[in-house]
């Protein structure tokens, strides 16, 4: 069989992988020369199903509201007000009760522990080519915040080992947190939670399915999918046509535009996050990742030299004078976590997160035959992305996924809102 997938990022990446660990030839297309330039290139770094809950929850339209005022520096929202934001914003909107909650953040940590328990139970790609731990994360509160009730009885009712830890504890587990000008009064450790380098890893994912037979047809754009009757049979390309048996679409944002012509109106927006990545030599770095709820910024230390702080979400794509302010607050944070970061430059980097409505992605069929999805993980991405490659390759293959795909399924949502 052979197999198309378009995109080579976090997504792309592990489904070319794990379809030719099966024996399928597989062709990998995307514009850019090589792996993971999009919005896996300088991520948070973060495989955590310790805090993978929908970001769509109660009270984040206050927020957003707050944040339009300049009242307050939760989710930012950039202009145009376009109708896709518009679209999008509402169907987000009707996310955020209690119930649907519940349901989303219930569905993303099931795939994301899965994929979690496959990239580090049996791993193709060794933790150290892609500067990666298996040493859980921490989820920090500072003294005005506590971790939801609901956080727990989710982690719980999906088996998830978690630590409910205070403040002395939290020394014992990250020593680094003893010089930080940030207090954290309590937190949560996940020990099965991982960090790693995403784009390191999707390159490596890319090399050794080259290496299986896979071919790699990078600075190629897909201008769109060919069909014959019911089913798509290839791709073409600004360089050509590629027929295929099978195509799987994986990438990112650009699966939008692509899967519109075929009856596809999927609700996948960019929102926006920031990076900013040190290299810290003969220094003491991080010993495992690390979330501050209540700043909405993570960290990690990858490999023996990178550091990286991760923060924000800006729904859209921000101009340049929001962009520095965000950039400038990240480093002032990273700088009182951990001082010594203050004499050091850092590489910045803004990455599109192609996020649903519900936080939760679009896997499995779609409404043409031999076209499968593997699209829309927003800022999960990175923990969701061997399981999600995973269950694809199982259902190319006529197999049935080892977990239940239903709450993936692209037909949750049609032009005028959300099936119920």
């Amino acid at each position: 069989m052979h197999v198309i997938v378009v995109g080579a990022g976090i997504a792309g990446a592990t489904t070319a992988l794990a379809l030719a660990q099966e024996g399928c030839s597989v062709s990998i297309i995307d514009a850019v020369p090589s792996p993971a330039m999009g919005a896996s290139f300088a991520n948070a770094g973060l495989i955590s199903p310790g805090h993978c809950f929908s970001w769509a929850e109660p009270g984040v339209m206050t927020m957003a509201a707050k944040s339009l005022l300049g009242w307050g520096d939760g989710i930012g929202i950039c202009q145009p007000w376009t109708p896709a934001l518009l679209r999008w914003g509402a169907l987000f909107a009707r996310e955020s009760t209690r119930e649907r909650w519940l349901a989303n953040s219930k569905a993303a940590l099931a795939l994301a522990s899965y994929s979690r328990d496959i990239q580090f139970g049996t791993p193709a790609i060794p933790v150290d080519a892609y500067g990666g731990q298996h040493a859980g994360i921490l989820y920090l509160y500072g003294p005005d915040h506590a971790p939801s009730t609901h956080d727990a009885a989710l982690l719980r009712g999906a088996g998830e080992a978690f630590a409910q830890l205070d403040a002395e504890q939290l020394l014992q587990h990250e020593p680094l947190l003893r010089q930080a000008r940030v207090h954290f009064s309590q937190g949560v450790y996940c020990p099965n939670d991982g960090t790693g380098d995403a784009a390191r890893y999707a390159a490596a994912c890319v090399d050794e399915a080259i290496r299986l037979g896979a071919t790699a047809c990078f600075g190629q754009r897909v201008l769109r999918l060919e069909t014959r009757g019911d089913a798509v049979v290839g791709v073409t390309t600004d360089r050509g046509h590629h027929v295929a048996d099978a195509v799987v679409m994986a990438a990112g944002l650009s699966s939008r535009d692509l899967l519109s012509p075929l009856g596809h109106e999927l609700p996948i927006h960019p929102v926006s996050g920031y990076s900013v990545t040190y290299r810290v030599k003969g220094s003491k770095r991080p010993r495992v990742g690390a979330v501050s709820i209540p700043h909405k910024v993570a960290w990690a230390a990858f490999g023996d030299e990178t550091v990286r702080f991760t923060g924000y979400a800006d729904i859209g794509i921000p101009g340049e004078s929001r962009a520095r302010r965000r950039f400038e607050a990240l480093e002032r944070f990273a700088a009182e976590v951990f001082p010594e970061l203050a004499a050091l430059q850092p590489a910045r980097w803004i990455g599109q997160r192609p996020m649903t409505p519900d936080n939760v992605p679009f896997l499995g069929a779609a409404l043409q035959r031999n076209l499968w999805l593997n699209c829309g993980h927003g800022a999960m991405g990175w923990t969701m992305a061997c399981g999600s490659a995973r269950a694809v390759a199982d259902l190319v293959l006529g197999r049935p996924a080892a977990i239940e795909l239903a709450p993936y399924s692209w037909g949750r949502y049609r032009a005028l809102g959300r099936r119920p």
